[in-house]
C-alpha cells in the first residue's frame, strides 16, 4: 500500500515538474523574439517611396567599347552619359567620344589613379564645358543657388548597382589635377580636402552647411571647366557623397 502510495505521489511530482518547465519556456520564447524584432533597424519611411532611376543596359555600351564602365544621370540638366577609363593613356577620351572615335568634344571618363568601382576616397569624373550645353556644361547650373538647393542627387550606374550621391557643394576651383596632387592613403591630406570641399574659398559657391565627411567616405567630384574654351585651365567642380548603393541584381 504505500509503494502504491509513494508512487502516486511521484507521478504528481513528476507531472507538477512538466507543467513548470512549460510554462518557463514560453514566455523566455517570446521574449527572445521580441528583443530581436525590436533590435532591427525600423525602415525608413521614404525609401518605399524613393524611385529610382531605371538600370542601365551595359552590354548595348561595352559590346561598342569595352572601355564603358559606368553611367552617369544629373537630374535637372542633360548630364546622361556612359562613363569611359581607358586602359591606356589618361588623356584619350579627351577629344574622343565613349565609342572611341575622334570626336572634339570628347566624353564622360574618369583616369587610372581611380577604381572602377567608385570607392576611392576620392574620384573625379571629367567632361568638357563644350559651350554648347552638352557634355558637363550644365554642371555650371550649379551655380545658382535656387538650382542647387532644389537638386540634391546624382547618380552614377555600375553593373549591377545605382550609387546614389548627395551634392553637399559646388564651387570654383584652381588648376590644379586633384588626383596628382593630393595623396589621399594619408588621413590628414583627405581631411585636409574634404575640408576644402566642405568649405571653399572660392567666392562662387554653394554648400549644404548640414554635410559631414568622414574618413570612410566615398566622395565623387564632377569636374568641368569654368569657362568654356577657356585656357585657364579653372575647374569648376560640383562634389557628393555617396549616400546609398542600391543593388540591381
Amino acid at each position: 500500500m504505500i509503494r502504491k502510495i509513494l508512487c502516486i505521489l511521484s507521478a504528481l511530482c513528476l507531472l507538477f515538474l512538466c507543467s513548470c518547465s512549460i510554462k518557463k519556456e514560453e514566455p523566455v520564447t517570446q521574449t527572445e523574439t521580441q528583443t530581436e524584432t525590436t533590435a532591427l533597424p525600423l525602415p525608413d519611411e521614404t525609401s518605399a517611396e524613393q524611385k529610382y532611376p531605371e538600370p542601365v543596359d551595359f552590354d548595348k555600351y561595352m559590346s561598342v567599347n569595352r572601355e564603358v564602365y559606368a553611367y552617369i544621370k544629373v537630374p535637372g540638366t542633360n548630364i546622361d552619359y556612359p562613363i569611359v577609363q581607358s586602359g591606356q593613356d589618361d588623356n584619350y577620351y579627351l577629344r574622343r567620344n565613349w565609342k572611341g572615335e575622334p570626336f572634339h568634344r570628347g566624353c564622360i571618363f574618369t583616369q587610372s589613379a581611380n577604381a572602377k568601382e567608385f570607392t576611392d576616397p576620392v574620384t573625379v569624373v571629367y567632361g568638357h564645358n563644350t559651350g554648347k550645353g552638352d557634355m558637363f556644361s550644365q554642371l555650371l547650373s550649379f551655380q545658382d543657388k535656387e538650382f542647387f538647393d532644389s537638386h540634391e542627387l546624382f547618380y552614377i550606374f555600375i553593373p549591377g548597382h545605382i550609387l546614389v550621391y548627395r551634392i553637399f557643394s559646388a564651387h570654383s576651383y584652381d588648376n590644379r589635377h586633384i588626383m596628382n596632387s593630393y595623396d589621399f592613403s594619408q588621413p590628414e591630406v583627405l581631411r585636409n580636402f574634404q575640408n576644402s570641399l566642405l568649405n571653399p574659398s572660392a567666392l562662387q559657391k554653394n554648400v549644404r552647411e548640414d554635410t559631414v565627411l568622414r574618413e570612410f567616405s566615398e566622395i565623387v567630384v564632377l569636374s568641368t571647366c569654368a569657362e568654356s574654351r577657356s585656357g585657364s585651365g579653372y575647374r569648376y567642380l560640383v562634389n557628393g557623397v555617396l549616400i546609398n548603393d542600391v543593388l540591381t541584381v
